[in-house]
């Protein structure tokens, strides 16, 4: 590993520098979340350990952690503490914003899911009218990347 710190496209989630180790807590927010309906789906599994992981630029060692996690024991308040939000700028919308991208990576937003988001957005401090424009912005993405599929 180079630097502690992960370097992110700052046009993409506002934010240019992630310490690398909030990355493996910031996955197992999501592995939480998005394993609320009972499974962590293949599909949703990949979005994280491949997608976003090459995104942004996490090691081997953190990939295998996700991969081993045990979701369904784990405490979604415990791992928010672990986090060091000042060090993430906008840390809470952007977890939402990946939260229901991953859970909906398999093409099923399941209501156990949006119950966890929901949850976890007012552990986060979210307004519920912020956490409906964050859902709104994800279904305006996959409309737009379907569009574009079709066109191209």
């Amino acid at each position: 590993m180079i630097s502690e710190y992960s370097k992110l496209s700052p046009s993409f989630y506002g934010i240019t520098m992630v310490p690398e180790e909030s990355w493996k807590e910031y996955g197992y927010a999501l592995l939480k979340i998005a394993g609320s309906d009972g499974l962590v789906s293949d599909p949703e599994m990949e979005w994280l350990t491949v997608d976003l992981a090459e995104q942004v630029g996490v090691d081997e060692e953190i990939v295998q952690a996700w991969l081993s996690f045990d979701y369904q024991k784990a405490d979604l308040i415990k791992i928010f503490n672990s986090f060091n939000k000042k060090t993430i700028t906008s840390f809470d919308k952007v977890l939402i914003y990946d939260a229901i991208r991953m859970s909906s990576a398999d093409d099923e937003y399941a209501l156990e899911e949006r119950q966890q988001v929901a949850e976890a957005s007012k552990l986060l401090g979210i307004r519920t009218d912020e956490l409906v424009a964050i859902e709104s912005l994800v279904e305006l993405e996959k409309v737009t990347n379907k569009l574009r599929q079709n066109l191209l």
